[in-house]
């Protein structure tokens, strides 16, 4: 006899969901909309229910890949890595993938260009660690080039010291110096940079307080 569907019911604690019983047994669980056409006494074969169950599977990859993505932009290998993580099969990877991309919800380099420009405004680094920071989110070196190939170091890395030289103004100038490379530096900036800023920082110290503003 062939396995028929004896129940369709919602679930309790996960609305937009259904449990599917057959023959008088749970049986697997649908979003609704899969469970929509289904009909109570229909007969369930095996490659039927895998069909509905992979289809499930890469409607939960989306919906996942949507809300990670509500937190900020993710580069592919971002999402990729997420979807792997929570153990969803190739195929349903694939899909999300496809899916998002159609929408406009993947772009690395729209992600790099944001990435960079965040950056330059809360957080200001050096081309080497944006660099080192959008490889890590995997992002196409080819790309990063591209993103990186105008970046000028020296508004970013004043932005980055700036705030402090009231608080360091008091140091003897070989400390303070030495203070300040060593924060342009582990923010990831040129040697040549932080010898541009540091006369810049000179500059500013030495100007009068009436005069700076």
């Amino acid at each position: 006899m062939s396995p028929s569907i004896t129940a369709i019911s919602p679930q309790k604690k996960n609305r937009g969901r259904c449990n599917i019983f057959v023959d008088g047994e749970y049986a697997f669980s649908l979003s609704e909309k899969l469970a929509a056409p289904l009909q109570v006494g229909a007969v369930l074969t095996s490659e039927e229910k895998q069909r509905l169950l992979d289809e499930d599977e890469k409607q939960k990859a989306f919906q996942r890949c949507l809300h990670y993505l509500q937190y900020r932009p993710r580069s592919r290998a971002e999402i990729i890595a997420y979807l792997e993580k929570k153990n969803f099969s190739g195929p349903a990877v694939k899909n999300a993938l496809s899916r998002l991309e159609s929408y406009g919800y993947i772009d690395d380099e729209a992600f790099a260009r944001m990435w960079i420009e965040s950056r330059c405004r809360s957080r200001p680094r050096g081309e080497f660690a944006l660099r080192h920071e959008l490889r890590q989110k995997g992002v196409d070196e080819a790309i990063i080039d591209r993103m990186l190939a105008d970046f000028e170091e020296t508004g970013p890395a004043w932005r980055a010291v700036a705030p402090r030289l009231s608080a360091w103004a008091k140091l003897d100038r070989t400390e303070l110096k030495q203070k300040f490379y060593q924060h342009l530096n582990r923010r990831g900036f040129s040697w040549e940079t932080c010898q541009t800023v540091w006369a810049q920082a000179l500059v500013f110290l030495d100007t009068p307080a009436e005069k700076k503003y």
